[in-house]
């Protein structure tokens, strides 16, 4: 891999734009937007606040950047760098802000789930929808249809609202009442025709619903203990993976939509010759006075050890994160009882594959969206780590930067390049490049290393 030069960040905020062609990022006050060819400058701004949320509409030309306590979004284009727009929202606040598929409205969320308010970049028109129940979740969109699907809350009770998502119209096409006791959050399937709705934590019910209000499937589970906690569609839109606070993951299939097997995540780990055990050591070595991290293959049966969770809201137990990779063949999940491991199971055969032991908690993995059978992870050290199939194995790779801890990575979407985070700076990655003039190569020693403003 080729990594670029460190440059500083705030919260995160660091985007490519859909085309690959750029890449924004936030420090402080200050957005920067860079070419991702030389990694020069193609626009920055700055106010007086900082900003805490940046995004890309769908056609990479305008770039808006939020921030939540002033009520102000600033909208630039990266084409034309003397046009701006902004938008001040009123007394009801803001929470959060989101591009429509369509480029050129933005959508507001105001405090207090009052309103969702849509303005048209083009009319300077708003359009109100009421009583959302969330304003970081609860909604998706079907960008097939220029469809917006919200979770709705009147008079204690849930509903789903179907809109029309136009640019300049909007109109409630449908909504239906949902059999929930208080909705948690929804999940369309990629193909956009199923809407998965589940319970909060304390009730184990999940349903299926199509868009013109019809349920297809209602599982639940009585004195279970605690619920749901993590969902995922396969990108067939055939199977979903419901993973709970039991530390299972009970696939659905699109026939029945009841559960067909129970993926179970134990402490006890049988080797038997289909399963490959991955467990990361660490060597001292003598010759560069450094120690070496590798991974050992495991061939005997492996006992975790579980994590006591805390006694406090949201507990650290069950299926933290469940997420099918790119042909829909394979599963990897995290169980946050056993924070150190990855098991990644085999959808096919419905058997476990892989695991892999980790020496610190995983902070976060993802799934190559190209190479199918490449996973990548972090941990908060120095280093990137690689599943890449049961036969290619496994790679660590050392970020070469000083007092660089990776707490987050993102592919891009051509799955030859990530965004590689600290706390404070990030770098990019790649593994496929021409970019001599940008790259530096990994086995080079960046001990001096330049941190861009």
């Amino acid at each position: 891999m080729d990594f670029t030069e460190l440059y500083k960040h705030s919260l995160n905020l660091c985007k490519f734009s859909p085309d690959l062609k750029y890449i924004a990022t936030v420090f402080e006050n200050v957005v920067s937007i860079r070419d991702t060819e030389t990694f020069q400058n193609k626009l920055e701004f700055g106010k007086t606040f900082c900003f805490q949320c940046i995004e890309w509409s769908s056609d990479s030309t305008l770039l808006l950047a939020a921030n939540f306590t002033s009520g102000e979004i600033i909208i630039r284009d990266v084409n034309n760098p003397s046009w701006k727009k902004i938008i001040k929202e009123g007394p009801a606040g803001l929470l959060n802000v989101k591009w429509n598929p369509d480029g050129r409205s933005v959508m507001c969320f105001s405090d207090f789930q009052l309103r969702i308010t849509i303005w048209s970049l083009m009319t300077n028109k708003g359009y109100c929808i009421q009583d959302p129940k969330y304003h970081n979740k609860g909604f998706c969109f079907r960008e097939e249809s220029s469809s917006f699907i919200l979770a709705e809350r009147r008079e204690c009770k849930d509903f789903i609202g179907i809109y029309k998502c136009d640019t300049d119209v909007w109109k409630l096409l449908n909504v239906f009442q949902v059999d929930t006791i208080d909705l948690d959050n929804l999940e369309l399937s990629p193909n956009g025709q199923y809407i998965v709705v589940w319970d909060k934590c304390i009730w184990y019910k999940v349903l299926i619903y199509t868009l013109d209000g019809q349920c297809m499937g209602n599982f639940s589970i009585e004195d279970e203990g605690l619920g749901v906690k993590s969902i995922a569609w396969s990108p067939s839109s055939k199977l979903i993976a419901i993973g709970g606070y039991d530390q299972k993951i009970r696939l659905f299939n699109n026939y029945t939509w009841s559960p067909i097997i129970e993926l179970l995540h134990s402490n006890r780990i049988k080797n038997d010759q289909d399963l490959k055990i991955w467990k990361e050591a660490s060597e001292h070595d003598l010759k560069s006075e450094r120690f070496i991290v590798k991974y050992d293959i495991i061939e005997e049966p492996v006992e975790l050890n579980s994590m006591q969770p805390d006694v406090k809201p949201n507990p650290k137990l069950g299926i933290g994160s469940c997420k099918f990779n790119a042909n829909g063949k394979l599963l990897a999940a995290h169980n946050d009882n056993f924070p150190n491991c990855l098991w990644i199971w085999d959808i096919c055969h419905l058997s476990l594959l892989a695991l892999i032991i980790q020496l610190k908690p995983i902070k976060h993995y993802h799934w190559n969206p190209v190479e199918v059978e490449q996973l990548a992870i972090c941990c908060g050290n120095e280093y990137v780590y690689f599943w890449c199939g049961q036969y290619h194995g496994t790679e660590i790779i050392e970020v070469p930067a000083v007092n660089f801890k990776v707490f987050n990575i993102n592919w891009c979407s051509d799955g030859n390049s990530m965004i590689i985070m600290d706390k404070t700076k990030f770098c990019v990655a790649f593994t496929t490049t021409n970019k001599e003039n940008s790259m530096m190569s990994v086995t080079s020693v960046m001990s001096e290393m330049s941190i861009m403003e």
